[in-house]
This record gives structure tokens, sequence and C-alpha cells, in this order.
């Protein structure tokens, strides 16, 4: 059951953050899905709910030629469905439409899905090997935040007291970039990733980034890859570079050794899909 709360609908970030800065048993609630189902559950006991999504300037989604802006408010399916998006990069929006159903895609929003912190959040790695940045408002200033930065731990997040994220932006993409997403999940659906994986290569600067979610504390972006040599030799660097730097753990959703085992099994598949003609999860 859900307890009880004070809430709020903000009309403004300054709003929000004053508000958010003000009391330390608030949160910002933009769709809610990761929030209520938490406050159900006993996790967190919230006593002002501080409801972000009738900010206009939050609800803006622009892919411009130089940096594409996502605004926090902005729900899953519009984002997945944005026609930009799906043809320049594709893995983004199969990220998005792998989370949740349909109706709760009405409501989920890709900030809210980094700022709930789990290490098996679809967008992070699509969003690392992006190079995204987080705007982020607070009682003072604002600042912006690399993605690669954002994640501390397990539901932890560099946030201070008081900040609001406000958008995600993307530097424009280049060229003929190609980006995958795949995601393995115990069942077919709405699942939680088991292990998910993402990469983006720039055929012009031979350029391979690749990450990887639900095998660590955080996501976790590998170090670049120069795409030269046979599509295997790469794809077993790629393989090493994860090994090194992931650290799986058993849980209710799959075993350690299960997800060291899938890990290499993604990876392969998404490199070849990255340096062959076809592209998309």
């Amino acid at each position: 059951m859900l307890g009880a709360f004070d809430y709020v609908r903000a009309r403004s970030v300054e709003e929000a953050c004053r508000l958010l800065a003000e009391r330390d048993d608030a949160v910002i609630l933009a769709g809610g899905t990761d929030l209520l189902v938490e406050v159900r559950n006993g996790l967190r006991e919230p006593k002002l709910v501080i409801d972000v999504k009738a900010i206009d300037e939050l609800a803006r989604l622009d892919p411009s030629d130089e940096e594409w802006m996502i605004g926090a408010a902005v729900p899953l399916n519009r984002l997945a469905e944005h026609r930009a998006i799906r043809e320049s990069v594709p893995a983004l929006a199969d990220a998005a439409l792998s989370i949740g159903t349909y109706q709760l895609r009405n409501r989920a929003t890709l900030v809210g899905n980094l700022c709930n912190a789990s290490p098996a959040a679809d967008a992070a790695p699509v969003l690392l090997t992006l190079d995204a940045k987080l705007s982020v408002a607070g009682p003072k200033d604002f600042r912006t935040i690399p993605i690669a930065e954002f994640f501390t731990g397990v539901k932890r997040t560099c946030l201070t007291d008081g900040e609001v994220v406000t958008d995600i932006r993307i530097p424009a993409p280049p060229q003929g970039l190609k980006t995958v997403f795949f995601k393995q999940q115990r069942i077919r659906g709405h699942d939680l990733a088991v292990v998910n994986v993402a990469g983006s290569y720039d055929p012009t600067a031979k350029t391979l980034k690749v990450a990887v979610g639900s095998c660590a504390p955080t996501p976790v972006l590998l170090e670049p890859t120069e795409a030269t040599g046979s599509t295997a030799a790469i794809a077993e660097r790629v393989v090493e570079l994860a090994e090194g730097a992931t650290s799986p753990i058993s849980d209710v959703r799959a075993s350690a050794e299960y997800r060291r085992a899938v890990l290499p099994v993604l990876l392969r598949r998404l490199v070849d899909r990255l340096l062959s003609e076809r592209s998309g999860a």
C-alpha cells in the first residue's frame, strides 16, 4: 500500500529545486513508474512528492543538427517513435521499447530510467556509447554531468541535495554511425535485463564503443576499440575488455555464472552486427 504523503505539481524547474532542497523527505516524480513501486513495497517513504510532468521545458524533444535534447518529462513511447531517433540511433529507440509495457512507457521517461540508477537500466549502455550528458539544475546553479560520471553505485548517482535532471544532451550522430542494442532477459516481454549491451560504430573514424549493463554495480563503458583487423579478432578484444571491467553477481534473475557465460555471446553478436551491413537490435 502507498503511505501518506503530500503532493505538489511544480510549475517551474526553480520551484521543483527549491521544494526538493527544503525537504530531505521529498522526491521528484517524472513518470513515477519506478518510484511508486518502491513506495508501495516500502523501499522508500517520501513525505513530499514533487511532480514535474507539467513543466513545459522538460517536455521538449529536439534532435537538432548539433545536439539532441531529450527533456526529463518526455515519455519513452514518444522517444521511441520519433522518426529522427529511429533512423539515426535505432539502438536508443530499441532500448526504450524494451522497457516495460506500452501503457507503462506512456508514463515512464528516459531521465527517470537513468535516475533510478539500476545497474540493469536499459537506456544507460546506449547513452554511454553516445557520449550523452545530463543537464542538472540546482538551488544555486546549473551544471552538466557526463553520463559516464553520473552513476556512483547501485541505486546511487552523483546528484546532490536539491538537484533535478532537466534533460539529456547527445551530440548529433556523425554521418553513417551504426548503433546496436541487445538484451538478454528471463522471459519475452518486459522483464528486466539479465545482461544488456550496446554499441556504436563510426565507420569514418573506425571507432567502436561498447557498454555493458547488469554485470557490475553500475553500467560500464569499455575503452574505445579501434576497428581494425578481422571481425572475430575485434570481438575477442571487446570480450577481453568486458571481462576485465565487469563483476557479475547472482540475484533473483540469474546467477553470476550465467551472466559470465551470456556476456561474451552477446558481445560477439554485437560486434558482428555493428561491423556488418545490418544495424538495429
